[in-house]
Order: C-alpha cells, then structure tokens, then sequence
C-alpha cells in the first residue's frame, strides 16, 4: 500500500532522470522518496527474441543470454543506487522500487495498481526539449495520463520544469513554465553524451539488420561452405561488437556516476568551506569588537584616574599651604598671647607695688598729719582712691583682651582640627576612589588561606560566601558568588561594569574583583547593619532619635541618586544598609542585575512560603520593575526606625495610633530619646509609602527628603541614644588621663593633651615633661578648654 506522505519518482538512466528527482526535491520537499524504475531486457536480446527460435539458438546460447541480462540487471542496480545516495545526500529517506517489463508505461501503471500509489513524478518528455505550452509529447507519458488509476496524483515535468499535473479526480491541469533552467550548461553536456550512446546504438541496429538481411538471403540460396563462413564470421563480429559496446556502456556510466559524486562532493566542500569562512569572520568580527570596547574602557578609566589624580594633588597641595598658614597663624597668636600674658604679670606687678605704696603713704600720712589737715588728708586719699580704681580699670583690658586671645588660639585649633580631619577623609577617599584593581586568584586564596573558615562572616543568597581579609594593607570583605547564580562570565563582567560607574557615598566601594573566582572585593564597613543595631546584637546600645533620622536622610539620598540613573536596588532591608564609625549609611547588595534576580525568586515563591517582608506587594502581584519598588521597604524601615519594632503588622499599628488622636508615644521608641514634633508628619509619610496602591505613595525629593531636612540633626548629636542607667561610662576624652576622672575645669597644656587644672598644676610643680608623652613641654601655659567644659556640664545634666 502507498503512504500518502511518499513521493514516488519514476527514473532512466539517463539525465532527465536526474533533473526530475532535483524538481522534486526543491519543490514538493518531500519527506520519504520511492525510485520506481522499469526494467527492460536487452535491446538485441528482444529482437532475437522476435526472429525464429533457431536463429537465435545459433547465435547466442541460453548461458549467454542470462549474462546479457545479469550485466543488465546490475547496471540498473548501479543507477538506482546512485539516486538512492543523492537523496541521502539531500537529507531526505528514500527507498527503491522496480519491475521488469519490455513496454515502460505499462510496468508504471502496472506498479500504480500493484502498490497504490497516490503521489507520482514522472517525466514528461524525455526524448525532447521543454518549450512554453508544450503537451504531453511522449508516447509513454500519454500512455500514463489516460491509463492509471484516478486516485494517483501525477506531476510530468520536462527539463526540471512542470509541464502537467493530473490530479486524483483524473482532471488534468498545464503548467507552463518559463523556459529555461538554472542547469542549462549541465543539461547540454549530457545531452551530448547521450548523443553519442544513441549513434552507438544506431550502428548496433544496421549490423543486426545486416545479419538478418544475409541470413535470410542464406535461406533463399543454396547452402554452401562459403555462406556458412560468413555467417559464422558475421556472428563472431556481433559478439565481439556487443562485448565492447556493453564494456564501453559500463565504462561510461562509471565515468559518469564518478563525475557526478565528485561534483556534488566538491559543491558541498564549497558550501561548508564558505559557511566556516563566514563564522571565523562573524567570529572575529565580534571578538575585535569587544577588544575594541574593552581598550576604550580602559582609556577612559585611565584618563579619569589621571583627573582625579591630578585634582587630589591639587586639594593636598592646597590643604598643605593652608596648614602652613595657619601654622603661622596660630604661631602669632601664641607669641601675642605671651606677651599678654608678660603685660598681665608686669601689670600685677605695678599693682601690688602700688598698693604698697599707698599702704606706706597712708601709714605716714597717718602718723605725722593731725586733725587740722583731716581735709586736705581726705583729698589726697580721694586721689590715692582714684589711682587705685585706674589701676583696676587697666588690670579689667588686660584680662578682657586675654580672654579675647584665647577665644582666638580656641578657634584656630578648631579650624587647624577640622582641616586635618578634611585632608585624612580626602586621603581616604583617594584610596578608595583609585582605579579598579583586577586581583588574581593566588592573591585572595593567600589572603584568606585559601578561604578557611575563619575569615568567613556571612552567607548571601544563590551560594554567594562573604569573607573578611586583609588585601594589599587594607581590611575588604570578598564576595564569592556562588555555583547557583544566574550569572555566566559575561554578566558577571557586566556587573562589575555597572558598579564601577557607580560612586557615591553612601554606597559600599567596590574596590576590586577577581573573574577567575567569580569574586567582588568591597570596601570594610567596621559598624555593623542597621539590623544589627535594631535588633540590639552583640549589647549593643540603642541609637538616638539623631542618629536614626542621619540614616533615614542619606538612605532616601542614595535612593534618589540610584533612581535618577534609571537603577533600582531592588533587595532593600536593614541587613543591606551598613553603618561606619560615625553612623553614616552605606549601602551594599546592589546592581543592574538585582531586580532581575528578584523576579527569578519571586516567580519560584509559593502561598505557603515564608514571604519576604520588604517585598512590594504590588511586585509580587504584577512582577513590574520600577522605581515604587523601593518606596515600600524604604517605609518598612523608617517605621522600623520610629518604633523599633517588627515588621509584622507594623503599617496597621501606626496608622491605628495616628487615628486615635496623633498621639505616637506608645508607638515611639522611648530608648531614642526625646522626639521632635516633626515625627507625626514623618510616620504619616512612612505608612504612605506601605500603601498597596503604588500610585498614592509619595515622591522621595518632594515629599519625604523636605521633612527629614527639617529634622536633620548636627554632626555632634549623631551618636547612640542616652541609657537611662546613672552609672553609663562617659566618653573618654572626659576623662583627666592623669586623674582618670570627669574632669570639671579642663585646661589644655603645650603638649596638645587636657587635663584637669588643678593635677596638672601638681604634676608640673615637679616636673617639665608631658605626662601623655613624657617629652620636655616647650611652655608651661595652661589654656581653658571650655567647649569641652559645656559638653562635660550637659552630660552631667542629662545624668
């Protein structure tokens, strides 16, 4: 039975054979192929066939012609071969199908009916040349039209172009096609070949005829000795002509089956050379790209290094003359402040001298005047009194203009301070804004002892390991991604990319990275998170109503400065906001590729799962990444910041206490310290941003920076909240380092160091060296330090 997804294809062995299996492939794209071949037994075997039983007796023996047909037989298994490898070739599965028959239409109708075949290629005139609107010009392809079964679907095509198509219903349908073909040379040179056979023939036939004229001839004559010589050497050359001509047939059918496989051998090895051609250039296309992009990368670092570079040479040689004028400053304000202090002495002096004086003149007066002279004595004691008032007039300038110098030599040390402190925060901001460093493998595994145990401090999310070292002298934390992040060698390269770009200060530097190990190496953050501190680890103490609203200000700064990039941080939470030494707000884990990642995970995120706190609800919902994805966590942990509590149900209760009358001091952290007004105004924004509704909440610049402006503390109030314990220890530059005890009336000595006046002043009476130092003091002047004198009197207070 047929398959109706099989194509049969009726083939020769000649080229229009091939054409049409070409026309098959290119057109109906078939997906199994079936050669159906006739067989038709040896042209001079049927002729012999046709003459009287003994001629050919005489003339070939039954042996001879079973050879005749062997040699046929494999010569048409040669053929069909071939085909079979040029649709194995073409990537299409063919088998094979055939019949011997003398008359080639009939066995192809005879194969239709055996096999029911629906679908059939044939060709359509093999014996001559396509031309437009031509019918069915041979015999054989007439005989097929009007003689097969209905149910079979026939195309007839002529020199690989389709000249008829007779459909199952038995309609027939021309399809004149232009003339021509893209195998016209190929066509031309087996036309010639097949001339050539046909000639061959042509001679084959006239000797048979020849043969047959003489023999009957024969028959008419007398028999003789002569007649019989002739025939037997006329029968010899037949066979000797007919042996050279099949060996010639075979030769040339190799030639051409060789000729042809060679051929499409070397079309195929064009076809792949040029694909491979095609891709290295593709190839190396991309990768001179890329060393393109990387070189000019690497220039346009270098060339802002170069900058910054230059720039911090300048504010250092700026902040060094600086200091060399103040130094001058300050030297001049010393040497005038000695000899104030030598005028106050002299002056002391003359007083002490004038008060003798005047006790000595009153005691004469005393002694030699009587009572006549009372009222010229009691002149003379008015001008004595005025004297003496004068005197304590110019003592009242000299202290005043003291008092006026110390002022001065206490505002130069504060300014001298304050530009030291600027250039050690300049310097260290130069360290960490250096070029980016590419560390190598053996240089973190030395760092870190090929990442032992001990240096590691925290494990993230996807396998990702944080480890504490030392690199190059400076403390960094190693970030090692781990086997399950989504990022390959490209991303990871394109991450490092981003943070580069990104610098603020208040998020964490990326100093380097190592793409062996797949490592970021980030600055050393020394204050722990904010978590740390909410949730009190380690004992530590609570922060003050100041230091939380310094870290709500910079967190809504940073915030802004990563929204204005068209960045999301996308992982907002108390663990991810690190606080240094002085309780400022850096903040880590963020990237280009974070909130990607974050759909990863949310998509995974089950009903039952425990959900993520600082999630926006609205993400999770809609899985839209936009700037409102940070304003929900960002009022999780303000609230956080106001109450610290929990977040479970956080929103719903300060909404509750705002309700109920505005008053916030049940919902305040009373361990903060006394809050400001403002807090009402800043919970109500807070719970804004924790609205479901993204649309209702707050814009960051507009809304919730200008409150928290308004309630941005000083520097000097940043620091942790005050215990309610009386015996707190205070800070210890209260304390005299002679005394070891809150000093009271601090003063300052020519060694830098303050301490309490009155063990100073024991402690100089027997000796001339720092007790801090112990190197000999250039002076031994005491200067009041009253700013520390007012902190010392408020902390007792607040005592």
């Amino acid at each position: 039975m047929g398959s109706e997804d099989t194509i049969y294809v009726a083939v020769a062995g000649v080229e229009e054979s091939e054409l049409t299996l070409l026309w098959v492939l290119h057109n109906l794209k078939p997906r199994k192929v079936c050669i159906l071949h006739v067989h038709q037994p040896s042209k001079m075997i049927s002729s012999m066939y046709g003459v009287d039983g003994n001629l050919a007796e005489i003339i070939f023996d039954q042996q001879q012609i079973r050879g005749l047909e062997e040699v046929g037989k494999d010569m048409m298994n040669r053929i069909l071969d071939e085909y079979l490898l040029f649709c194995s070739q073409a990537g299409v599965s063919a088998i094979r199908l055939h019949i011997q028959m003398d008359d080639v239409a009939k066995g192809i109708v005879e194969l239709i009916r055996r096999h029911n075949i629906k679908k059939l290629v044939m060709g359509a005139a093999a014996d001559e040349h396509f031309s437009e609107g031509m019918w069915l010009m041979s015999d054989k392809a007439q005989y097929v039209n009007e003689n097969a079964p209905f149910s079979c679907q026939i195309w007839f095509i002529c020199r690989e172009q389709l000249v008829h198509t007779r459909f199952e219903t038995g309609q027939s349908s021309n399809a004149p096609s232009p003339s021509g073909s893209s195998y016209l040379t190929s066509s031309t040179e087996a036309a010639g070949i097949f001339g050539s056979t046909v000639s061959e023939e042509k001679e084959e036939s006239e000797c048979e005829i020849e043969l047959y004229d003489v023999l009957h001839s024969g028959e008419e004559g007398s028999s003789n000795d002569q007649l019989f010589d002739r025939l037997e050497q006329a029968l010899k050359e037949a066979e000797s002509s007919n042996q050279k001509a099949f060996e010639e047939s075979d030769r040339r059918v190799k030639a051409e089956m060789n000729a042809t496989r060679a051929m499409r051998q070397a079309k195929m090895l064009e076809r792949l050379y040029n694909e491979c051609k095609r891709e290295n250039e593709m190839a190396l296309a991309k990768q001179n790209e890329s060393l393109e992009n990387i070189k000019r990368l690497r220039e346009e670092e270098l060339s802002v290094s170069r900058e910054q570079n230059s720039i911090l040479e300048s504010q250092v040689a700026n902040s060094e003359r600086r200091m060399k004028q103040l130094e001058d400053e300050l030297s001049s304000a010393l040497e005038q402040l000695q000899v104030s202090l030598k005028e106050r002495d002299e002056l002391q002096i003359e007083l002490e001298n004038s008060h003798k004086v005047i006790e000595e003149l009153l005691r004469k007066q005393a002694e030699e005047t009587s009572s006549t002279h009372m009222d010229q004595f009691n002149l003379d004691q008015l001008s004595v009194s005025e004297i003496h008032d004068a005197t304590l007039d110019q003592l009242e300038i000299c202290q005043k203009e003291k008092d006026e110098l110390q002022v001065e030599l206490e505002n130069t040390r504060r300014i001298n301070e304050e530009l030291l402190r600027k250039q050690s925060e300049d310097t260290s901001n130069s360290h960490l804004q250096q070029p980016f460093i590419e560390f190598s493998l053996s240089e973190i595994e030395e760092a870190t002892e090929d990442f032992d145990q001990l240096y590691k401090i925290a494990e993230g999310a996807r396998g990702s390991v944080y480890y504490k070292c030392t690199l190059r002298h400076t403390e960094v934390v190693i970030k090692v991604l781990g086997r399950n992040s989504f990022q390959d060698s490209n991303e990871f390269l394109q991450e490092v990319d981003d943070l580069i770009k990104l610098r603020h200060p208040n998020l964490v530097n990326l100093i380097g990275a190592c793409p062996e190990k797949r490592a970021l190496v980030y600055e050393y953050v020394p204050n722990g998170s904010l978590e740390d501190h909410l949730n009190s680890r380690n004992d530590m103490p609570p922060l003050s109503w100041q230091s939380r609203m310094h870290i709500a200000t910079q967190l809504c700064s940073t915030l802004m400065f990563l929204h204005s990039g068209k960045l999301v941080h996308g992982n907002l939470k108390p663990g991810n906001i690190l606080l240094d030494d002085k309780f400022g707000c850096k903040l880590s884990d963020f990237g280009s590729c974070r909130a990607f990642s974050l759909v990863e995970n949310s998509s995974n995120m089950t009903e039952s799962s425990n959900p993520n706190p600082y999630l926006d609800p609205d993400f999770r919902n809609s899985r839209r990444v936009s700037h409102s994805l940070d304003l929900y966590p960002f009022g999780i942990i303000v609230l956080q910041l106001l109450s610290g509590r929990s977040t479970q149900g956080i929103a719903e209760s300060a909404q509750s206490e705002l309700l109920n009358g505005g008053n916030l001091s049940s919902f305040l952290d009373s361990s903060a310290g006394n809050w400001p007004h403002q807090v009402a105004q800043l919970t109500h924004l807070a719970i804004r941003c924790c609205d479901i509704n993204r649309s209702r909440r707050p814009d960051l610049a507009s809304d919730v920076l200008k409150v928290l402006e308004t309630m941005k503390p000083s520097v000097a109030s940043i620091a942790y909240a005050p215990e309610s314990n009386e015996d707190r220890e205070p800070p210890s530059y209260f304390l005299c380092p002679i005394l070891q005890a809150v000093m009271s009336d601090p003063h300052v000595a020519a060694d830098g160091y303050t301490y309490e006046a009155t063990a100073l002043q024991d402690w100089l009476a027997d000796h001339d060296t720092s007790p801090m130092t112990n190197l000999r003091l250039p002076n031994l002047n005491l200067i009041p330090n009253f700013p520390l004198r007012s902190a010392i009197q408020q902390w007792q207070e607040n005592r």
